[in-house]
Parts: C-alpha cells; sequence; structure tokens
C-alpha cells in the first residue's frame, strides 16, 4: 500500500512540477512577444516585462517549494540528480592540550 501511495504523491508532484515549468515556459514566450510587438526599450515593454519577471520568480520559488515538500526520491525536472550521498570519515584533530584560560576569581 506504501507503494502505491509513494507512486501517487510522486505522480502528483510531476504534475505540478510540469504544469509550473511550462507556465514559466509560457512567460518567457510572452516577454519576447511583447518586445517583438512593443520593442524592446518602450516604456509599455519595460513595465510587461517587470510583471512578466515577477511572475516568473513567483513560480519559481513555487518550484523551489514543491522540491522541498515531494519525497527524497523523487527527482522533479532534473532527472540527472544524484539521490544517494556518501560521506567519508571524520577528520582527526591533533592532540594539543589547550589551556583552560582565566576562569575568573
Amino acid at each position: 500500500m506504501a507503494t502505491i501511495k509513494g507512486v501517487k504523491v510522486n505522480d502528483y508532484c510531476d504534475a505540478v512540477s510540469n504544469e509550473l515549468a511550462a507556465m514559466k515556459m509560457k512567460i518567457n514566450e510572452l516577454r519576447e512577444d511583447v518586445k517583438k510587438v512593443y520593442g524592446a526599450d518602450s516604456d509599455l515593454s519595460q513595465t510587461h516585462e517587470r510583471h512578466l519577471s515577477e511572475l516568473e520568480d513567483f513560480i519559481e520559488w513555487k518550484l523551489q517549494i514543491l522540491m522541498k515538500v515531494c519525497p527524497l526520491d523523487w527527482k522533479g525536472l532534473d532527472k540527472d540528480i544524484e539521490t544517494t550521498v556518501s560521506v567519508g570519515p571524520a577528520e582527526k584533530l591533533p592532540d594539543i592540550d589547550f589551556s583552560g584560560g582565566y576562569i575568573g576569581g
């Protein structure tokens, strides 16, 4: 049963991630269209650029939240992410006798 639940959660995460990525791509297309229609230096183009940039940042923020709330084994849009981590042995400190310092009195 846990496997089915995990698959449903991963499918949900995939679906939301794909939709948000598509929205982000559409916003980038709109930004390019606005530059072509109104010219890159026009006031209207710069106003639209600011608003579309804010929307893109908001969607990117939501994608970052999705990466944190979805299961650890979910890889999201980047399927090349390594899911295992290896850590080497702890570094040993040299045996040095430190003075206790001034204790007060």
